[in-house]
Formats: structure tokens, sequence, C-alpha cells
């Protein structure tokens, strides 16, 4: 039997759930049509472009190199005498690391000092036979001018008759005759021969640039240290065999390497090329010592651009005094990309690609318009965007294509990125 207060919480119960129910469906219910002059309107979020400067950092692998590295090979071929550093070895700059021994190249050296002896003694021989063939040509000169001297004398005295005999005459005018035959003949020996001796000077030339070669043998035979820097790999002993060739004939003496700076190679892809800036400081890390970020220098840009990539190796300077990072460590750079000039942002969800187009739908006035557009980079959670569209523009927070174009909206505004409030587009 139902008693009266039975009945009055029945009614309580019934009116609570009436008034839920309300409540209910007034949140339920769809706020996203609105009916306007006879025309059901779709209520769209938006938000304003903004212009912003892109700045972010990238994570990219690199490369730990040391600044130099170089393999140490001897200038001449023969036997290591003495070899004063090992792997793990500091050396100096100029410091002597090995001594070598080689026969066959004193051997060499010396028969070239002596064929420049021979080449000085045939010089020597030629000019002293030019000399003698000089003095004699003086010597047929003065007897050449002697007899024309005679002969003009007698000729005058000819002249008177029965002073001289014609015949005497004629024997002197013989004389100077035979006398320039031997002066004519003389000159062009001594031209022959100062030829003789220019051809040997020249000889004498060539041997003494040929030995040149040797002259520095002493330097040749002392293997020194190109710079600063620390020994990696030690490949010969003493009594080794070595050479200068660099095909695998001989191989190296040992392995120097410089690690008191060091070179961190980058490889930017080529959408942030533009922005490397010499000097700028860039952090990086390695896994040997994790949580630790070290900080390189952008010291040198390729400018070319790997076909297989698409990077440009770019050269961070680190300077490393106390050989905390190693040459061939694996690290990671964080590298900063940035553009010089700012540029416009939406959110990413207010782009649209599809296979023909990309767009954003701009609501301008209540009505949208696809606005083809090209992204750049991403930022914060926003993409950049370049195309017929200025900052303050109101787009749709997430576009589609069934934000049909020309079709009309409710825009309403929320917080862009900024922080302030979008400016509303009311349908009229």
């Amino acid at each position: 039997m139902v008693t009266k207060s039975s009945k009055i919480w029945l009614g309580i119960i019934v009116l609570a759930l009436a008034v839920g129910g309300y409540f209910l469906w007034q949140k339920l219910e769809p706020k996203k049509v609105e009916e306007v002059s006879g025309d059901v309107l779709v209520s769209v979020p938006t938000v304003s472009v903004v212009s912003k400067t892109l700045f972010r950092e990238d994570q990219l692998p690199g490369e730990i190199e040391a600044y130099q590295d170089v393999l140490m090979y001897p200038k001449i071929r023969g036997f290591i005498k003495s070899i004063n550093v090992d792997r793990g070895s500091v050396v100096k700059k100029g410091q002597l690391m090995a001594t070598m021994y080689a026969p066959e190249y004193l051997a060499s050296r010396n028969e070239a000092l002596a064929r420049v002896a021979a080449a000085k003694a045939a010089v020597a021989s030629e000019e002293s036979d030019l000399q003698d063939l000089q003095a004699d040509l003086k010597k047929r000169q003065a007897n050449l001018l002697a007899d024309q001297s005679t002969y003009q004398r007698v000729y005058a005295a000819s002249l008177v008759p029965g002073v001289v005999a014609d015949n005497d005459v004629v024997q002197w005018a013989q004389s100077v005759e035979a006398d320039n035959q031997e002066v004519n003949t003389f000159i062009k020996r001594i031209n022959a021969k100062a030829h003789e001796v220019t051809m040997r000077k020249e000889e004498l030339a060539a041997r003494i640039k040929g030995f040149e070669n040797y002259a520095d043998f002493a330097s040749y035979l002392e293997i020194t240290a190109p710079f600063d820097g620390y020994v990696t790999e030690r490949k010969m002993h003493v009594g080794s065999y070595v050479g200068p060739d660099g095909s695998g004939a001989y191989p190296p003496i040992c392995r120097v390497k410089q690690l008191d700076l060091l070179r961190v190679v980058a490889p930017v892809p080529e959408i942030d090329t533009a922005g490397v800036v010499v000097g700028s400081q860039v952090p990086f890390t390695v896994s040997s010592f994790p949580g630790r970020k070290f900080v390189g220098t952008v010291a040198r840009i390729s400018n070319n651009l790997d076909k297989d990539t698409r990077t440009m190796p770019v050269e961070l300077n680190y300077f490393n005094p106390d050989y905390s990072i190693l040459p061939g460590m694996f690290c990671k750079i964080y590298w900063p990309t940035r553009r010089h000039q700012s540029s416009l942002f939406v959110p990413i969800s207010a782009v649209v690609s599809t296979p023909l187009n990309t767009f954003v739908c701009k609501v301008k006035d209540g009505v949208v318009e696809w606005v083809t557009v090209r992204k750049g980079q991403i930022m914060d959670g926003m993409v950049e965007i370049f195309g017929n569209i200025n900052q303050g523009d109101t787009v749709a927070e997430k576009a589609s294509e069934e934000l049909q174009n020309e079709s009309k909206v409710i825009a309403q505004p929320i917080s862009d990125a900024a922080g302030t409030k979008a400016p509303a587009s009311v349908s009229q």
C-alpha cells in the first residue's frame, strides 16, 4: 500500500529526473547550428595568423674528427734505425719521432756528387783550352800587325826605283795575307770552344740541380712531428723497411692526430642551410657524458650539398685541451634552425594537404575562402605558411575539405598562440 509520504518522495524523484534530463539535453544539444535568415550555419573555431621569427633546435647526428690527422711516411726509402714514440705518446711540433738508415740513397747521393765533380772538372778543362786559344790569338794578331807595318814600309820604299826589289814587296804582302787567315782561323776555333764551354756549364748546372735533391739528405733520415698532437697508431718497428709510397706498398710509420682541437661535422638539411651563421654557438652531446652538453663554434661551411642526402656539411670547432672528447665518438647536435626574417604561422591543423592542393580555410565576414599556401618549418605546434595571406587574417583552427569554399559559417575565435583573443567574424 502506497502511503502519502511515498507519493511525495516519488514526486520529488520524478521532478529531479526531469530537471536533470533537461540540463543534460541542454548540454548535449549541438551548438554548431544556428538559424539565421532561414540558413543553418556551422560554428567554426578560428585563430589569427601570427607573425613569428622561426627559431628551434633540431637534433642532428654528427661526427667528431681530429682537427689534423696525418699518416707519417718518410720522404725516402730505407730502414728504421730507431723510433722514439708509440701509441699514446704526446708529441710536440718538431719533436724527433724516428730516425732512418738509407744505404741505397746514400750511394745515389755520392754518385750524384761525383757527377757534379766530373762536370766541374770538364768545365775547368774547357775554360783552360779556351784561354790558351785566346792567348794564341793575341800572338797571331800581334804578328799580323807587325807584318802589316813592315809591308807598308817596304811598299813605300819600293816606290823609289832601285831601293827595294819587287819580289820583297810580294813576299811581305803574302805574309800579311797568311797572318790574316791564321787570325780568322783562331777566331773560329775560339768561338767553337766558347760554345763548348757554355754547354759544359749548362751540364754542370743540371748536375747541380739534380744533386740538390740529395742536399737535405740528413733531414730526410729524421722523422719529426708536424704539429702538437697525439700518436694514435704505430705500424712499424726498428729494422722495418719503409718508403714514401702511400698506396699500401709501404705502411705508414705511425699516425698523429691533433686532439686539443676537434672538428664536429654536422649534416645540415637543405631547408636549414640559409640559417647557418659562422661564429654561432651550437650545443652537442656525446654518449660518454650523459646529461652533459658541450658547445662548439661554427667555423667552416662547405657551401656544397651532398646529392644523396641533400645535406650540407658544416664544421664546428671545439677546444678539447683535456682530451675528454675523442675522434670517432658518436654525437648528437642540437642544431639551431632560424630565419633572418619573420614569417607567418598557423596551427598545424589549420593546413589541409590534398594530392591536388595545400590550403587554409580563411574566414572573412562569415565566408570561407580556400587560400592556397606552401608549408614551411614547424615550431611549437605551429607551421609556417607562405601564400596570399597576411598577419591577422582569421583561419579555421581545424580546416578540412568539408568546409566548402565560399560557404557561410559562424566564426568562434579562440585564444591564439600569442595568448590573445582572435577577432570575431560574425555572419550578417
